[in-house]
C-alpha cells in the first residue's frame, strides 16, 4: 500500500511540475519592473502577440516628462518615451517555454534587439536583448509589480 501512495505522490508531483513547465502563454501579461533601469513595461497580448508598452520611468530632476532623444528616427525625438511601445511581436513557443521572435527598443541608445522572454518564477521574468550578430546577448531580471 505504501509503494501505491509513493507511485500516485511522485505522478502527481510529476505532472504539477511538468504542467508549470508548460505554462500558459499568458503568464507574462502584467506590469513588470526592471532591475537595473528604472521602468516598467506593461506586458499585453494582442492577437498571437505579445508586446510591451512603457508604464513608468523615473522622470529627470525637473520633472518634464522623458523625451526619446535617441531615436534613429528625428520625427520621434520630441515624443515622451511613456506609453512608447518597447516590446513588440514576441510568440510563445510551448516546448522550450520561452518567448521569443520579438524586438526591444532600448531608448537610451536609440537601438532595436532582437529579444527573449523566460518566466523564471510567477514573479519574475528574463528579458534577454541580443543583435542578429550576437551568440549571448545582455539579459536582465524583470519583477512583476
Amino acid at each position: 500500500m505504501k509503494r501505491y501512495v509513493f507511485l500516485l505522490s511522485f505522478l502527481l508531483s510529476s505532472y504539477s511540475f511538468l504542467a508549470t513547465q508548460t505554462g500558459n502563454p499568458d503568464q507574462i501579461v502584467g506590469v513588470w519592473k526592471s532591475s537595473n533601469n528604472g521602468i516598467m513595461i506593461k506586458i499585453d497580448k494582442v492577437g498571437d502577440h505579445f508586446q510591451g508598452r512603457i508604464v513608468w520611468l523615473e522622470e529627470n530632476a525637473g520633472n518634464q516628462p522623458l523625451l526619446d532623444e535617441k531615436n534613429p528616427d528625428e520625427r520621434l525625438r520630441k515624443m515622451p518615451l511613456k506609453g512608447n511601445k518597447v516590446i513588440q511581436e514576441l510568440t510563445f513557443n510551448p516546448s522550450e517555454v520561452i518567448w521569443e521572435g520579438g524586438t526591444f527598443y532600448n531608448y537610451k541608445e536609440g537601438r532595436l534587439y532582437n529579444c527573449n522572454i523566460s518566466l523564471q518564477r510567477s514573479d519574475q521574468i528574463k528579458i534577454t536583448r541580443f543583435t542578429q550578430n550576437q551568440q549571448d546577448g545582455v539579459t536582465e531580471t524583470w519583477t512583476r509589480q
